[in-house]
């Protein structure tokens, strides 16, 4: 059995020349705008949005630590490898002399800051164009050391989707939330069911699917309306609270179990205009249609009870006057008929503990209880008469 770099792993690990790595252009955490741009692009982009100063300096004082190798694709894998497993590629003379090749090159999938930081600490023409003047000199020490890298080497991207699932979906290092729902699109697109991909990442909650129902409402408010989401991009969290309200499922017509959505075509074709108003509503359309929503709570404490009255909604859609069509909706009613629910549900359990052991530590509480339930009464009381 032939034996290959990093012995004792599942993958190779190279020690490679830092000219040998290219940036990710389908990085999911990069703008859509940058995605498949050319390598100083990326470079750019990911020292534009991601702060990547505080980690110059780490590495000019420390250089770089072994202990984090990247992990990269080779650019152009030769069609002879690409339907080869990773089990017959692992004892595979032509391919182990393939990745050891010093012009061949790889895409970073795993470390495209440590990437980006390094390239731009040994270049200094990229950070003069790029007008950089904040980052560090490095000694010569640290420049030897950052001119060759450890990398784990996967043959193809679909092999490291699984890992880069994990690390950054419900892992140590978690991407904000649009960048999870593009790297979920990126897999379902290679083949991985959303089962498989909540087995692999360990999701016990269904937030994969929930991610995923999200993404999808985007790309149906793209396709269908020709809408600019990049708003929504951002304030992702805003669709991931909404979608859990059953009201606004219900007025967007997706099923109330994730489990019976048919995640292709969430939402009815005689709902859509539904989905552009809620789209309006959370984010706004343009200068003439602003965002309804000053704060995320207003989804749920607001814009879930107008749209359970078909009065209050109707307002909304005409006059964009989220409190007013809130006082319409007996929002605050429904809330406090909840909240009184919830308190009695509580009690009803509370009553099962109480033993005759603890009534010193909860009677002051129990006196408690009972004047602000008399204070509940007597104002409910006077608002009936």
């Amino acid at each position: 059995m032939i034996k290959i770099a990093g012995e004792g792993r599942k993958r190779p690990l190279l020690n490679l020349s830092v000219d040998q790595l290219l940036l990710d252009p389908l990085n999911p955490r990069l703008p859509e705008d940058s995605q498949g741009k050319m390598e100083k692009d990326i470079c750019y982009a990911l020292y534009r949005y991601f702060d990547i100063e505080e980690l110059a300096y780490s590495i000019a004082e420390n250089g770089y630590f072994d202990e984090e190798p990247l992990v990269a694709i080779p650019k152009n894998l030769p069609s002879n490898f690409a339907s080869m497993s990773f089990e017959h590629l692992s004892v595979d003379e032509a391919y182990r002399s393939f990745i050891n090749d010093k012009s061949t090159e790889f895409i970073v999938v795993e470390g495209n800051r440590r990437l980006s930081t390094i390239k731009l600490l040994l270049n200094n023409n990229l950070r003069a164009e790029f007008k950089i003047r904040t980052f560090p000199d490095i000694s010569d020490e640290v420049r030897s050391d950052l001119l060759i890298l450890p990398v784990i080497i996967y043959p193809t991207r679909k092999e490291v989707l699984p890992y880069l699932g994990v690390r950054h979906i419900s892992g140590i290092k978690k991407w904000e939330p649009y960048a999870k729902a593009r790297y979920i699109a990126s897999m379902v697109d290679k083949g991985f069911s959303i089962d498989d991909i909540q087995k692999q990442v360990g999701d016990r909650s269904n937030s994969t699917r929930k991610i995923y129902l999200c993404y999808q409402l985007i790309e149906v408010a793209k396709d269908e309306f020709e809408l600019d989401t990049q708003k929504a991009e951002n304030l992702f969290s805003y669709l991931l609270l909404a979608s859990g309200q059953g009201a606004i499922k219900d007025y967007l017509g997706i099923e109330k179990k994730l489990q019976d959505v048919d995640l292709n075509n969430p939402v009815p074709s005689n709902k859509l205009d539904n989905l552009k108003n809620v789209f309006s509503w959370l984010f706004g359309i343009d200068k003439s249609e602003l965002s309804v929503i000053k704060e995320s709570r207003d989804i749920t404490s607001k814009l879930a009870p107008v749209l359970r009255s078909f009065e209050a909604t109707d307002y909304l859609k005409h006059t964009r006057d989220l409190e007013q069509a809130y006082e319409l909706s007996n929002g605050e009613e429904e809330l406090l008929r909840k909240n009184f629910v919830k308190a009695n549900n509580l009690l009803r359990q509370s009553l099962g503990y109480i033993k005759k052991d603890n009534f010193s530590s909860i009677i002051s509480e129990v006196d408690n209880l009972k004047e602000l339930v008399d204070s509940i009464d007597n104002i409910i009381q006077s608002k009936l008469k």
